[in-house]
């Protein structure tokens, strides 16, 4: 008798080894936030900062950091000539900085959109500050629209589209 309560213990703990478990904290996990955040002023933080790491790489010749901060088949616009893929970009970007011993490059939303539930439209004006040496400083004003898209954790947003639109024309002097 003791073998047949053996041999049936072992069949239903067999039966419990190959049914699932339920997972019930599934069932009351909070649903996952949204990828673009609902306020505006947070939304404008996550691209302005965005816009000052892409200018800190910019001024301190960092390709390869900027790269990080493009989907790799961006495409940047500017007046002379159309860039695509993340590398190709940084390296442009680079390049115009040190071309035109940029010295600061600040962007200022005028207006931002939500296209979809990670891609946001933004579009303002600009402002580079070019230096030629220490007491002469030219500005370069013009507008720009960019598409940024918010992928999942903190500090994730990339670059989709980027395009610089210049003004009529340059300004020497001060801001």
């Amino acid at each position: 008798m003791k073998p047949t309560r053996f041999l049936l213990a072992f069949a239903l703990a067999g039966l419990a080894c190959t049914t699932p478990a339920k997972d019930t904290a599934a069932e009351t996990a909070a649903p996952p936030e949204p990828l673009i955040p609902e306020d505006q002023l947070q939304r404008q933080m996550a691209v302005g900062n965005g816009y000052a790491l892409v200018t800190a790489m910019m001024v301190n010749g960092d390709a390869r950091s900027i790269v990080a901060m493009y989907v790799p088949d961006a495409k940047l616009t500017l007046p002379d000539t159309t860039v695509h893929n993340a590398p190709a970009i940084a390296t442009r970007w680079v390049n115009l900085a040190q071309g035109k011993s940029m010295a600061d490059f600040q962007r200022s939303s005028l207006a931002m959109s939500i296209l979809d539930d990670s891609t946001l439209a933004d579009s303002g004006s600009y402002l580079m500050i070019l230096r030629r040496s220490p007491k002469d400083s030219v500005l370069e004003r013009g507008l720009y629209m960019a598409k940024w898209r918010a992928r999942p954790g903190v500090g994730n947003w990339v670059i989709l589209e980027d395009q610089i639109i210049p003004g009529p024309g340059k300004k020497t002097g001060t801001r």
